[in-house]
This record gives C-alpha cells, structure tokens and sequence, in this order.
C-alpha cells in the first residue's frame, strides 16, 4: 500500500523489505493498528526486522530497549528519521541536538507531532525510576481517543518479557504483571497503536498473548523449534530453515493463516555491539538526586512542592493544609524552610530533587 509519511521519509528511504506468498493472499497493513510479535533467538535480528517494520508507519514510539541504549539508533546520521523528541527522567538533565522533555510532561501532542519519541536506559538515575516513569507514561496512551486511519503510532517494545519483570521486580506478582501486559497489547490497538513485541522464546510468551498476534514473526528459534500449536508450519517450510535461518529472513504467519517467506535489510542505522551511542551522539547526560517521597511522618518531595505551589497560588496556610491533609504547623514549617534556603543557598533543596519550577523563587510573604 501507498503510504503517507511525515518529515524527510520517502519511499526511497525505507529498509529494504520483500516477501513471497507461501500460502493464501499475504500483504502487510501498516496504515492500520496491528500486533506484530516477533519470536528468536538472541542475535537473530528481531530488533533489526522491528525497526524496518516501524519505519513504516507515521510516528514511532521507542520505549523498550535493553541496557545498551540500542534505541538512539534513530538519532543516526543514517537513521530516515529527522523530527526526533527525547525524553528523560524528571531527575535526569540532557543535552542534545534533539529536543528534550520530561517524561512526566509528555503529552499525547507530542507522540502526534514528532516523526519519533525516544527514551534510554541511560535516561534514567536508576532502573525504578525508569519503569516507574515509563509505566506511568503508558498509561498515557489511552487517551489517544481521536485518529484516522494512517495515523498510526508503532510502539516498539523490545525485550517485552522485561516488561513483566519489571512489575514484579514493584511488588506486582508476576500473574497480574502478565495479565496487565496483555490488557495493555489488545487494548492499544482502540486508539491507534500498532505494536511490535519481541520474544526471546516461547516460555515467555503465553498461548493467549500468541493469540493476540495480527502478525506472527519467526526469525531463527534454533533447536527448541517452534511450538506444539505452529508445529504445521513445517508442512511448508523445513524445520532446518526455522532453526538456522538468517539474521535478515523470516516467516510471517498472519491471523487470517497467510504464511510469506520474507527477508530485509539490516537498517543502516542499527546499533552495532560494542558502540556507545551516547558518544557517537555527543549526548550528555547529568542525574541529580531522586526525590524523597512521602510518609506518614514525613513530606516527601513532591508534596512539598504541591505545598509551596498552592501557597504561592494565593491559597492560604490553613487551605493548602487541608488539600494536602497535613496541619496548617507543617505547611508553614515548609513554606519558611523553602524561603529560608532559596535566600542562603539560592535554591530549594526539595524543590530542586523533585523539579519544581519554584526552586529559586522566594514565596509570597
């Protein structure tokens, strides 16, 4: 099909991408919201094949990845992509020849007005926080209520298996952890998400998030073979294929039964091992310390930011106490300690850590 990019992107500047029909009609739907599940073995390029699939669609979200930071791959100089949009953790400083924004000021704007929004591992002062972050971010996405067809944004979720071990790693236990992700796949699809899940194996891929699948991709499965219920592909391809195929071949099986023999080109602008894209980039990176948060006996952070905010709005000591269901004492006591310091020391300590815009601003008195 035709397809309507946005940016520099042409036809010309996509990845290589052929397939050849083994069984039934078989074409690919990108101006539509699909799932795309992508099953093999490390190094059988299922990043790589991901990246050629979302090339082909309007935006892309990037929000998965591994530790290596493989998702700046689109900032390259080879990358097709222009219009990039980096986002980081609240506590976590970058500066780039991109734009940058807070993860937690991302809006649903910007996933429609950048060619690509892209996070890193390295985006983060620590892995909770990262997934805190990210978790938040993609409960976001839901209200993406109003899209055309064409419009669509391909999320990239690589290493989806560390996405439910994620949530467990958060006191999540691992059923609900699974039983979120597979809300969040067959959901995605009501407001204009296509997704494209990789899979190391089968073990970590339950029947029912298989059955989710609109396309189901087997890159090299190697010895283990493919499972009892897609064992009948061999009726069509060899089983020695599936086991030892190419980084760049694969077999897509589409809901409707459509079997392709397809391959691609490995992208130009794909990380390779070894190289640190944050160097390459020139991308520098800066953590503060992460915000405190809030106990019982304790104003964290980000309640002490509300407090001085709601203060400084015009609302009174006795009123913010209320909103926040703290004594008017406590509220009183921060609004001093936050003058007290932006007056010695030129900023507020707590405002600061938890990025509150009135860091350096003496309160109304």
């Amino acid at each position: 099909m035709t397809l309507k990019l946005i940016g520099s992107r042409t036809q010309d500047d996509l990845t290589r991408l052929r397939h050849k029909r083994i069984r039934y009609f078989f074409d690919w739907e990108w101006g539509r919201p699909r799932r795309y599940l992508l099953l093999g073995l490390p190094e059988s390029g299922k990043s790589a094949t991901n990246e050629v699939f979302a090339e082909r669609h309007k935006h892309i979200l990037d929000l998965y990845g591994s530790k290596d930071d493989e998702n700046l791959c689109w900032c390259r100089k080879t990358s097709p992509i222009d219009d990039i949009l980096l986002i980081h953790g609240d506590n976590t400083s970058v500066d780039a020849s991109f734009d940058t924004k807070k993860i937690s000021d991302v809006t649903i704007n910007d996933l429609n007005n950048y060619e690509a929004v892209v996070t890193c591992h390295s985006f983060y002062s620590s892995g909770e926080m990262k997934h805190n972050s990210i978790t938040k971010l993609a409960d976001q996405l839901y209200d993406r209520r109003s899209w055309k067809q064409g419009d669509i944004i391909y999320l990239i979720m690589r290493e989806t298996m560390n996405v439910i071990y994620a949530r467990a790693s958060q006191g999540v236990g691992e059923k609900e952890a699974k039983a979120d992700l597979l809300y969040f796949i067959r959901e995605l699809r009501h407001f204009g998400f296509s997704i494209g899940a990789d899979i190391l194996r089968w073990t970590g891929a339950d029947k029912e998030l298989r059955d989710l699948a609109d396309y189901m991709i087997f890159k090299q499965v190697g010895e283990k073979g493919l499972p009892k219920d897609k064992r009948y592909l061999y009726g069509y391809i060899h089983p020695v294929t599936f086991a030892q195929m190419k980084a760049n071949q694969f077999v897509a099986l589409r809901k409707d039964g459509a079997i392709a023999w397809c391959n691609n080109a490995l992208p130009k602008y794909h990380k390779e091992e070894g190289v640190d894209l944050l160097v390459e980039l020139g991308i520098k990176i800066e953590h503060s310390e992460e915000p405190v948060d809030s106990t019982s006996q304790q104003v964290g952070d980000h309640e002490h930011i509300a407090i001085v905010q709601a203060y400084q709005s015009g609302v009174s000591q006795e009123n913010v106490g209320r909103k926040v269901k703290r004594s008017s004492s406590t509220v009183n006591f921060h609004v001093r300690k936050h003058n007290q310091e932006v007056k010695q020391y030129g900023v507020c300590e707590m405002c600061k850590r938890g990025n509150g815009d009135l860091f350096d601003i003496v309160l109304r008195s």
